[in-house]
């Protein structure tokens, strides 16, 4: 008896053996960084998302008497004075593209709240950790940039908000 009992459990196991599928492949996890593309003076970059407090549309700007042509003046963001900077017009250029296109991107670090107007913002982008690379590229924002990430057979460098802020020539807005 014990024999027959065994031999059904075994033809039992056989059979479900048989119905069951494999488990799902493996698929291989890749650690990301999450980062915000945008374009000015032509070129493409990306900067990491967490040096970005929001993204505007270009706000009505009070202009300020004795400041540089970069500085397109102050707005106020709910209730706080934003300073706005045309980086384009820092970097030695002007913004191109369509007006409705521009954005602003708005830093707050280090005890400084400003405005970047760009020519457009192409949103956030995961991309992997191990294609950042420190080749540097010849563009406008050279002195700021902290690398580079491969991205659909291109680099796209990588801009850094704090290597501006901490630039004298940027933080020296009087004329």
């Amino acid at each position: 008896m014990a024999k027959d009992i065994f031999s059904v459990i075994s033809s039992v196991v056989s059979r479900f053996g048989q119905s069951t599928y494999g488990l799902p492949a493996q698929k291989e996890i890749v650690e990301t960084r999450k980062l915000v593309g945008f374009s000015v003076l032509g070129d493409n970059y990306v900067m990491p998302l967490n040096e970005l407090s929001e993204v505007l549309d270009v706000p009505e700007c009070t202009k300020l008497p004795r400041v540089k042509s970069w500085v397109r003046g102050l707005a106020n963001v709910r209730g706080r004075l934003l300073p706005i900077i045309d980086l384009a017009d820092f970097l030695g250029g002007s913004l191109a593209g369509s007006v409705r296109d521009r954005r602003v991107l708005v830093l707050d670090m280090d005890g400084i709240y400003v405005g970047l107007i760009v020519d457009a913002v192409q949103g956030i982008k995961s991309l992997a950790v191990d294609s950042h690379s420190d080749a540097r590229n010849n563009g406008p924002l050279v002195h700021f940039i902290d690398g580079s990430f491969a991205e659909e057979n291109k680099d796209t460098p990588l801009f850094c908000a704090h290597k501006l802020i901490e630039d004298s020539q940027f933080m020296s807005v009087s004329v």
